[in-house]
C-alpha cells in the first residue's frame, strides 16, 4: 500500500481444473449450447497450473477505480476439444494437450459522476460508467514424442490434433465491455447500455484440417430494472438482448475458403419481468 489511493498486489498460486464427469465418460451425448455431439475420454487427466499476476490499483473519489494488471500462467495437460470425422458424421471429443502457456493485460476503470446538479429526476442520480479490456497470448507446446491418448488409441501421438504454437482453444486475443448507466443512489433503479466485444477464437481442434473459429464480434444489450411499490415490494426489469441482430459465425477457413459450420440467425430479443418479495 504505498498510499491511501495507491496500492499494489502481486500473488502467485498452483491449482488444477479436473474433467467434467461427462467429458470422462465414452458415451455419446449431445450440448443444445454448442449443437453439437460429444463423446468423452476416460483418459483425460487434471490439469496443472501455475499462476501469476501483478496488478496496481488507483482509488479516486467514491466507488471510482482505475486498475492495471499483468498475468502468467504455466498449464500441464490442458483440456482441449477437438472434432473427429466418419461418414459424413462429425463428434466432438477432448484431449489433454501436453504443455501451454498463457500472458496478458488487463486494464479496468470504474467511474461515477453525480447528477445532483441537474436537479428533477436526476437529484438522486449518479452516471457510472466502467470499462475493462483484455489482450491476451497462449500457445501449445508440442513435441513429435507428445502423446494424447483417446479411446481406441491411448498411443496417439499429440501432433495429429495439436498444433504446435496455436492458441488455446476458447481464447480471444482482446476482449473488452463497456457499461454505461444511470443510477439511483437511494433506491433501486438502474438503466444501462452494455457493449461487449470479443475477437476471433478457435472452438475446437480439427486434426488436419483447419482449427474451427468463432467470431464473437460486438453484442449490444439495454437493461434497466426499478423497483415498485404496491402493498408488497416488487422489482420491474425491462431488457433488449443483441439489439443489433448480431449473428453466431463459427466456420473452417483456409486461404480465402471458408466453410460455415455452426453460423446461424441470433436476432434481438426483448423480455419484460417483474419480482414480487412475500
Amino acid at each position: 500500500e504505498v498510499n491511501d489511493v495507491l496500492q499494489f498486489r502481486v500473488n502467485a498460486s498452483k491449482t488444477i481444473a479436473r474433467p467434467q464427469f461427462r467429458e470422462l465418460i465414452f458415451q455419446t451425448y449431445f450440448n443444445p449450447e454448442t449443437n453439437r455431439q460429444f463423446n468423452g475420454n476416460p483418459f483425460l487427466v487434471d490439469s496443472q497450473l501455475f499462476n501469476a499476476e501483478a496488478r496496481a490499483e488507483l482509488y479516486f473519489g467514491r466507488g471510482n477505480r482505475i486498475s492495471l494488471a499483468g498475468f502468467y500462467k504455466d498449464i500441464d495437460n490442458p483440456i482441449e476439444v477437438f472434432s473427429s470425422f466418419s461418414d459424413n458424421e462429425q463428434v466432438s471429443g477432448f484431449a489433454n494437450a501436453p504443455k501451454a502457456q498463457l500472458y496478458g493485460a488487463e486494464f479496468d476503470i470504474q467511474y461515477g459522476y453525480d447528477l445532483m446538479d441537474w436537479g428533477g429526476w436526476f437529484e438522486s442520480k449518479q452516471l457510472i460508467a466502467v470499462a475493462n479490456y483484455t489482450y491476451t497470448q497462449s500457445s501449445l507446446a508440442v513435441n513429435d514424442s507428445d502423446i494424447a491418448p483417446v479411446p481406441g488409441n491411448p498411443n496417439q501421438l499429440a501432433s495429429l490434433i495439436f498444433d504446435d504454437g496455436a492458441p488455446l482453444v476458447g481464447q480471444s486475443d482482446h476482449i473488452a465491455n463497456v457499461s454505461i448507466g444511470i443510477e439511483d443512489t437511494e433506491k433501486t433503479q438502474q438503466v444501462s447500455v452494455l457493449f461487449n466485444y470479443a475477437s476471433e477464437r478457435v472452438t475446437q481442434r480439427a486434426g488436419a484440417q483447419p482449427d474451427f473459429v468463432e467470431d464473437p464480434g460486438l453484442t449490444i444489450d439495454f437493461v434497466a430494472r426499478t423497483e415498485l411499490q404496491l402493498g408488497v415490494p416488487m422489482e420491474l426489469s425491462f431488457e433488449v438482448r443483441n439489439i443489433t441482430g448480431r449473428d453466431n459465425f463459427e466456420f473452417q477457413q483456409l486461404g480465402t475458403n471458408r466453410v460455415e459450420f455452426n453460423t446461424y440467425d441470433v436476432g434481438t430479443s426483448v423480455s419484460l419481468g417483474i419480482k414480487a418479495d412475500f
